[in-house]
């Protein structure tokens, strides 16, 4: 009997050992990732880092394993900072962190949360840069804001957490609905008052601009009648010498000079259909006609050239 049972018990015992033989032999063999590292503990002590992605080998359980995998990928955390702007308004401001695991080693074993503790010193610095801003301000500065806390908190994030901060953005900030509508109006009301502004500043130019086109053209007009008026004069002075070289006294050519620019005004008036009184019609032609006369005679008597 018992020379029956022992070669179940070797049996045994050699599945058993190849089992664990098999067992033993599979954990030396480490498949690692692409975009992952594998740290390697030696009984809960950090050994080394795998980086090499493929299968690597390690020593046997017990005596290493493969206590962690970290993605080397980059990773996004959003954090809604309520914050409080300058003139006192209580906004929601986004804020998106993009990270990426650079030193897998401090990652692990510095923090138990890293996560969570970089989303906290992120926003507190965000929230330092945004105290002493109006929330129309917010908007404009989002950028430079963005740029500022990446260049401040970046550095001891790598300290610390061994994950580089590879950019952080401020979306634009979320107000209550009363707020939002308050500041639109007040924005609306801006806008009402600089576009009255703009249109007076226009009225205001094109007054300038009229007055300046009037004030020319009186000037030009003015020119002109100075112009006209001399071209008459010499006419009429032609005409007094004229008279007078045929024997007229000065004071009878005078007044016939006077007389014919008189009528010659009225005759301008009458082109444009006004209507207008003659002054001492009757009297006037009298006068004309006694001018004539003694410029007939005046002619008859003089002597003949020779």
């Amino acid at each position: 009997m018992l020379e029956v049972v022992m070669p179940f018990v070797e049996w045994g015992a050699a599945i058993v050992g190849g089992l664990i033989a098999t067992k033993v032999a599979a954990s030396t063999i480490v498949f690692v990732k692409e975009k992952t590292e594998v740290v390697i503990e030696s009984f809960g002590k950090y050994s080394r880092t795998m980086k090499n992605a493929g299968i690597q080998l390690k020593q046997p359980w017990p005596f290493q394993t493969a206590a962690h995998k970290v993605s080397m990928a980059m990773t996004q955390l959003e954090e809604p900072l309520q914050t409080k702007t300058k003139d006192d308004m209580f906004v929601s401001l986004p804020i998106k962190m993009h990270l990426q695991v650079i030193d897998t080693k401090k990652y692990v074993y510095e923090s138990t949360n890293a996560e969570e503790q970089i989303k906290t010193r992120v926003a507190a610095t965000v929230k330092q840069h945004t105290a002493n801003m109006n929330f129309a301000d917010l908007y404009q500065a989002r950028v430079t804001v963005s740029e500022a806390v990446r260049k401040d908190v970046g550095p001891e994030i790598e300290q610390l957490y061994g994950m580089r901060l590879v950019d952080v953005i401020v979306d634009e900030p979320h107000a209550p609905e009363e707020i939002r509508s308050a500041f639109n109006n007040v924005k609306a009301s801006e806008r009402n008052m600089l576009a009255s502004k703009n249109t007076a500043e226009a009225a205001k130019i094109a007054m300038i601009a009229d007055a300046e086109g009037r004030r020319e053209a009186l000037r030009l007009d003015g020119e002109g009648q100075a112009l006209q008026r001399t071209a008459i004069f010499e006419k009429y002075g032609e005409q007094f010498n004229a008279l007078a070289a045929k024997g007229m006294t000065k004071e009878q050519a005078q007044e016939v000079v006077l007389e014919a620019m008189r009528l010659d005004t009225y005759r301008e008036i009458s082109k444009h259909g006004n209507v207008f009184m003659l002054g001492n019609g009757q009297q006037g032609q009298n006068n004309i006609t006694d001018l004539v006369t003694a410029l007939k005679i005046a002619a008859k008597d003089a002597p003949e050239a020779p």
